[in-house]
């Protein structure tokens, strides 16, 4: 009766060790297929470190065979190229520490994969109870990332040296520009005084063709003066040299004016103008000279570009705290590829007519460099070659600065 009982607690225990066994064998099974599936090699060592199991991918990344892999010392494996210093300082010095340590930095050069940067991750785990601890150790590549990083930065202080070197040789470019403007206006103002007094006939009588030369020399230094102004100016913008002398300006007086100046060359080529101008429309606070600068600029491009027997049209009202002014014309437009050059100093629409007249392609732009340097906004619209331009821009109403 003794034996039978015996027999029966014998083959109950035997199940309960199958059964632990079973349980055992899955849970590894389990964690084998986590660790298979994950993308980044995982290798666990035993407390002598040496390699219990491994990832497929450990085996596809750093190019080693089971056989030469599971049961031996990490520092052994692939013809000793896991002996590296770093990997012994975590392993044998910070880890039974701590007993767990993220993203320790490895560089190494490895005989097989070439020059690699690993992130390691370790873990020391408890297997089972009662038995001894195991490392867990996940190790991520990040050699290619390191490397965009590493040219990101090194692209960015090229580009910061890149930028201080633009501003330096635009801040040279400004600068040369406004020193060579003063040189340049100080012998003209000269040459077109002198032209002024020769033309009047200050000091004796001009044959027909004489005057006709001295004429000829005047307008052509009124423009070269006119020229030099405008880089002058473009430069003070763009070297932030510019001051405005602000004061009340009576805009309806001052439109007037400007147009008037401009009625000889509408006269010449038989161009119809039409002002526009609100009977309520206020003082601005703004710079004289500059304001008046930026519409002689302006209405005197839509004649220059406006052919023969074409229109003109200037039109001026009140809009909350500001002034609207749009200057029109029926001229060679703009091709939307130059939209966005149009604004660039020295540029000029290359066109069949606009080859036969003066300019430096800076009306436009300091136009609107003026126009922003007084707090108000500036846009340029045509639909195209040989369908007009519009130019609008805005300006503050006195006290609304």
């Amino acid at each position: 009766m003794n034996k039978k009982k015996e027999n029966r607690e014998l083959l109950k225990e035997i199940e309960q060790r199958k059964g632990t066994e079973r349980v055992a064998e899955d849970a590894r099974n389990y964690a084998e297929s986590i660790i298979n599936t994950v993308r980044e090699p995982l290798i666990t060592l035993d407390r002598e470190l040496r390699v219990v199991s491994v990832s497929r991918s450990f085996y596809v990344v750093f190019k080693v065979k089971p056989e030469e892999t599971v049961g031996q010392l990490i520092y052994d494996l692939g013809n000793k190229q896991w002996d590296i210093p770093k990997l012994r300082e975590l392993l044998e010095t910070i880890l039974p520490q701590k007993t767990t340590f993220d993203n320790y930095e490895v560089e190494h050069d490895f005989t097989t994969i070439g020059k690699r940067i690993m992130l390691l991750n370790a873990r020391q785990i408890e297997r089972a109870l009662g038995k001894e601890r195991i490392i867990l150790l996940a190790i991520e590549d990040f050699t290619e990332r390191k490397e965009i990083e590493t040219g990101l930065k090194k692209a960015h202080e090229e580009l910061e040296g890149l930028a201080v070197e633009l501003k330096r040789t635009a801040r040279a470019k400004s600068e040369f520009l406004a020193n060579m403007s003063h040189e340049l206006r100080t012998p003209l103002n000269s040459i077109n005084g002198f032209s002024e007094v020769l033309y009047d006939e200050t000091f004796g009588a001009l044959n027909e063709k004489q005057k006709k030369y001295v004429n000829n020399i005047l307008t052509s230094g009124k423009h070269l003066l006119l020229l030099i102004n405008q880089i002058l100016d473009m430069a003070k913008v763009e070297a932030g040299k510019m001051k405005l002398a602000l004061s009340a300006l009576p805009m309806k007086g001052l439109l007037n004016e400007i147009s008037l100046l401009v009625a000889d060359m509408v006269s010449r080529k038989k161009i119809q103008m039409t002002l526009e101008i609100a009977d309520d429309l206020p003082d601005i606070e703004g710079d004289e000279l500059k304001v008046k600068e930026i519409l002689y600029n302006l209405l005197s491009n839509a004649v220059k570009f406006t052919p023969e027997g074409g229109k003109i049209g200037m039109l001026a009202k009140k809009s909350g705290t500001w002034i609207e002014i749009v200057v029109r014309d029926t001229g060679v437009g703009i091709a939307s590829e130059n939209m966005g050059k149009i604004f660039e100093g020295f540029f000029r629409v290359d066109t069949p007519y606009s080859r036969v007249t003066e300019g430096t392609g800076l009306g436009l732009p300091l136009s609107k460099k003026l126009v922003l340097l007084h707090g108000g906004e500036f846009f340029v619209e045509s639909e195209g070659l040989n369908k007009g331009t519009v130019v609008r821009f805005t300006l503050p109403i006195g006290g609304a600065r």
